[in-house]
């Protein structure tokens, strides 16, 4: 590798277009070599939006071969993961992949196992581990004894099928709300309070008039028994245009902390009186992918916050609250 890390990307939607906009596209250590989508203008605009740098493709194994990266962004729907990280571990490359990282378990570790058989350097998107309102919570948690957790994801949903919406509201392509866009708040919860043993969910359906192919649910409740001892409560919607948006709110015995927004705001309560608050950073997209970049060139971990593996683990929190909506019963991690 030369002082340039060669990227390919494969996937090249909205999610390529926010990291090359608040970060890699201004990285002067990057060369960007290859974009591949099922969908020619979808590449063609990504390529454009760095001065046509880089190739083509709408095969991924073609990309692989032919622009030859040093390191690959993987950014698939849930749906469509499995194969491209297979090809990517065979030619034993880093890869940075969007959350989540497979619509089922079993996708996942599979990966998972390959990955760590390799000791491939990995980073998984879930940016708002680097934010400092996170990481100061993180920090003051270290000494308090966990409690209770509640948060999630609250909107009306599309109001147009397309795009990403059009596989969005279908379970068998995205996963539900709850694996695709509530995540996020699945992983902070597991950074901040410690690995889930047994999850139990409760799916709400029927709220609003749907057409046939919306088969996600309208909302979910999923609770959450921590490895430590402490409770936590997640949810999601997609049926509530009033009051919405994005929350997480954790107790600890001597500590309340409230993240509000995307941005992830914190308002952090101690004993005495004392408020501590952290405004979140505008963009953190340029955070996870420098230091994926700089491992990428290292050969080991320099900063990346997420790995395959945590990827993993949130997938696998994910699948037991849709195993469990489905059953009627909790749901034990099995991994």
């Amino acid at each position: 590798m030369g002082d340039r890390v060669k990227l390919g990307f494969i996937g090249s939607g909205g999610i390529v277009r926010s990291h090359l906009e608040q970060g890699l596209e201004g990285f002067d250590d990057v060369e960007f070599v290859g974009w591949c989508d099922l969908d020619l203008e979808t590449a063609s605009a990504r390529r454009d939006q760095v001065g046509g740098r880089g190739e083509i493709y709408t095969d991924a194994q073609e990309m692989l071969d032919e622009a030859r990266p040093d390191a690959v962004y993987i950014m698939l729907p849930p749906f469509a993961h499995g194969m491209a990280e297979r090809l990517v571990i065979e030619r034993r490359l880093p890869f940075f992949i969007e959350k989540p990282v497979a619509i089922d378990l079993p996708t996942a570790m599979c990966t998972g196992e390959a990955v760590d058989r390799l000791g491939l350097v990995t980073s998984v998107g879930y940016m708002t581990r680097y934010r400092r309102s996170v990481q100061r919570v993180r920090e003051l948690l270290q000494t308090q004894t966990p409690v209770l957790l509640h948060g999630g994801w609250l909107g009306g949903g599309p109001s147009a099928y397309e795009g990403i919406w059009a596989w969005w509201v279908q379970k068998d392509k995205s996963g539900g709300q709850f694996l695709e866009q509530c995540t996020y708040t699945i992983d902070l919860a597991r950074y901040l309070f410690g690995d889930v043993t047994t999850v139990y969910a409760v799916p709400v359906r029927d709220r609003r008039e749907r057409p046939d192919f919306f088969t996600i649910e309208d909302a979910s409740m999923v609770q959450l028994a921590f490895a430590n001892g402490a409770a936590g409560n997640l949810y999601c919607s997609c049926s509530t245009s009033v009051g919405g948006g994005i929350s997480l709110s954790l107790w600890a015995t001597d500590l309340c902390a409230s993240f509000t927004g995307w941005e992830h705001s914190v308002a952090i309560d101690v004993p005495g009186g004392e408020r501590i608050s952290i405004p979140g950073e505008p963009n953190v997209f340029a955070l996870e992918d420098r230091a994926f970049i700089n491992s990428v060139k290292a050969g080991r971990n320099q900063g990346i916050l997420a790995s395959y593996y945590d990827g993993v683990r949130a997938t696998a929190i994910a699948c037991a609250a849709n195993e469990s909506m489905a059953t009627g019963r909790a749901v034990d991690i099995r991994i």
